[in-house]
This record gives structure tokens, sequence and C-alpha cells, in this order.
């Protein structure tokens, strides 16, 4: 069944360039599908489009033309782990608050046992981490109370927008691991919006390239690292295996999802 939905959407932007007015356009003409349970990648440069679609299917941006059908079920993980919490909430608080405002529990006493079972789940115990504030928590540790507060409304669909983008390499291992293993034991679609080549091909099923407000190419995730089509997906793939020795070593160890020994 498809959780989501992206039928010939477009968006354009209009900048001033001295007398005249140049039209950008960030999303040309984009269509696909997501099913339930499927994990879905979308990786370019910067001013590719993939987050202005991205805002887009959050409803964020209103399209120019074409369509967008998603889930009510939704549940959203940024990039920016050090913003996206309040500072006077507490860890299991912020966790609880969207079981609250959806009105799916009237208290916060009400929503305890959900708030164990999502911190378990990303590995931060809530007899530990539950009373304190973000301040006190890592860079990792706030991404994964992020991605607790995500699950907790049990969402058909999850975004993801850079989510490792201002981590260290190491603690990406660690946000990677938690991501993969939404995907093996929950039956939640996800999309993740990235630049990185080698994060989207270890967690996700598939992997769509864009350029220019356009999909120039779309594979499995092991066809896309191995047998790159497109010239930016090439660009894309050899900038990111200069770190492949360190993924290799440390990462899989974690996903023990295997990936190829192709030297570029």
């Amino acid at each position: 069944m498809s959780c989501l939905e992206v039928n010939q959407v477009s968006k354009e932007f209009y900048r001033n360039n001295g007398k005249t007015r140049e039209t950008i356009a960030a999303v040309d003409g984009v269509s696909f599908e997501l099913h339930e349970g499927e994990s879905l990648g979308i990786i370019g440069t910067s001013g590719s489009g993939k987050t202005t679609l991205l805002k887009l299917i959050l409803g964020l941006l209103k399209p120019d033309k074409g369509m967008v059908s998603r889930s009510e079920s939704l549940g959203f993980v940024g990039q920016d782990p050090y913003s996206s919490l309040c500072p006077t909430m507490s860890v299991e608080k912020a966790v609880a608050e969207p079981l609250i405002f959806l009105k799916r529990k009237k208290r916060f006493r009400d929503c305890l046992n959900d708030v164990d079972e999502v911190l378990s789940f990303v590995n931060l115990s809530r007899s530990v981490y539950g009373k304190r504030l973000p301040q006190e928590l890592s860079g990792g540790e706030r991404q994964r109370v992020g991605i607790a507060r995500a699950l907790i409304i049990k969402p058909t669909l999850l975004l993801l927008d850079e989510p490792t983008s201002m981590l260290d390499q190491e603690v990406k291992s660690e946000i990677a691991a938690v991501i993969n293993k939404i995907s093996k034991q929950k039956q939640t679609a996800f999309l993740m919006v990235t630049h990185d080549v080698l994060l989207a091909t270890q967690i996700c099923d598939r992997i769509m390239v864009m350029s220019k407000g356009k999909i120039i190419e779309e594979n499995s995730a092991a066809e896309i690292f191995e047998n790159p089509q497109k010239a930016v997906t090439q660009d894309l793939v050899n900038i990111n295996t200069n770190i492949r020795t360190y993924w290799e070593k440390h990462f899989l160890a974690d996903t023990n999802k295997p990936i190829s020994t192709t030297k570029f």
C-alpha cells in the first residue's frame, strides 16, 4: 500500500538579476511513490532541489503544479539536534509531547509506557536520560531523542532531513544504526534527504538522485553505489569513497549490511 505519492510536482522561485527576473526551477516535474515499509533515499548536491522537495512533501511549501498525497500519520526528524528540542523541557516530556498535542493521551503520566518503549528503542534508558535537559546531552543523544519523539506516534511515514549532517563521523554511525533498526523492526516507511551517498546506500532500499530539480537517476542502493550511470551520481559516489574504510570498520559492525568491494 502506498503511503506517499508525488505526482508531477513542480516548484519555481524567482530572483531579481539586475533589470530582469530569473526563474529557478527548484523542483521540476518530480513523480514517485513510497510504499509501506520501504526506505527511500534522495541524494544530491546543494541546490539540487532535494530540500525543496521535502518541504513540498511536508506541506511547508505549496507546489505550483502537481500533487502530493501522503499518510496522515507522519513523523519528522530534522538535521539540527541542537535547535530541535525545547531547552527547558526534559527528555521524557519532549518525547511525550506529540501524544498530548495530538490528543492521543490526556496526561503526561499516561504516556510513560510509550516513552519507555521508544527511548529504549533508540538506546536511551528513561531511568538515566528521562529527567535530563537538552544541554546535558551530546549531539548524538539529542538526535536520538528527536527520533524517539518522531516514532512515539507510530507513524506510517517518517521523513528525515540530513539527520547526520551536523554530527561527527563516529556519532553518524550510531544514528545510522538506529535508522537502520527502524527499517528492520518497524512497519514505518521512511524517506531520507541527504548528500551522504554512503549513509543512504547503507540504510535505504532505493535511491533517487536529484540534479537541477529533476530526478536524473533511480536504482537500488547497491546499483547506485556500485554502478552509477550519471556524471552527477559518479561525482557523489567518488566524494564519499574516501571514508569507505571508516564505514567498513565501524558502521558495518552495527548494521551487518555488506557493501561492495568495488574500487573507484
